[in-house]
């Protein structure tokens, strides 16, 4: 697959890239990224290397696709993005962190929509599922605000740091997806109409 660049108002995204290591290896050494996420802490020493090396290896396979997200902004590197489909049944789980100077500016939404815009329009999908831990309900309203909806908490399903955790999943579906198109579409039309 050629390897896209996605774009909104706030973030742009892109394949990672070698020069991308030394600050992700910075960013996710936060213990606060590893509380929420499956990101080893201590972060090793070659963990960001290893991590840029799979992702591009994902792309090679078209069976992972992880972005930089790059905040518009200030053009800084501030997180990453990765979608990981199940071709066999259309689907495809999103998982995400982004560097603590960067929360609370809507990066995330604004990835998480851009990314589910790529699963259906790019990959065809039919369903995108996210989930977060309990304790990190920020996560849950990133991914309400991306239109996802909430579909449950699965009791002990992840295994984080040798204790099972809970984890609350969300989704959004194709047909729900295209009803969001066609309802900012009508929007659109009525401000221009204004």
């Amino acid at each position: 697959m050629k390897k896209p660049e996605l774009n909104s108002d706030l973030v742009r995204m892109r394949p990672l890239d070698t020069v991308d290591i030394p600050v992700i290896q910075r960013l996710a050494a936060a213990e606060e990224i590893a509380r929420n996420t499956f990101v080893p802490h201590p972060y090793p020493p070659d963990g960001a290397k290893i991590f840029v090396e799979q992702a591009r290896e994902g792309w090679r396979e078209d069976d992972a696709y992880v972005f930089a997200i790059i905040e518009k902004a200030s053009d800084e590197f501030a997180g990453c993005m990765g979608i990981h489909p199940e071709p066999a049944h259309h689907r495809a789980v999103v998982g995400y962190w982004i560097g603590l100077p960067f929360w609370g500016r809507g990066l995330a939404t604004a990835a998480l929509r851009l990314i589910i815009q790529f699963g259906f329009e790019t990959l065809e999908l039919n369903r995108i599922a996210a989930g977060h831990f309990p304790r990190n309900p920020a996560s849950g309203r990133v991914m309400q605000k991306a239109n996802m909806r909430y579909e449950g908490t699965l009791r002990g399903a992840l295994l984080h740091r040798d204790e099972y955790k809970d984890e609350v999943r969300y989704a959004i579906l194709r047909e729900d997806f295209e009803a969001g198109k066609r309802q900012a579409a009508g929007k659109r039309k009525e401000t221009a109409e204004d």
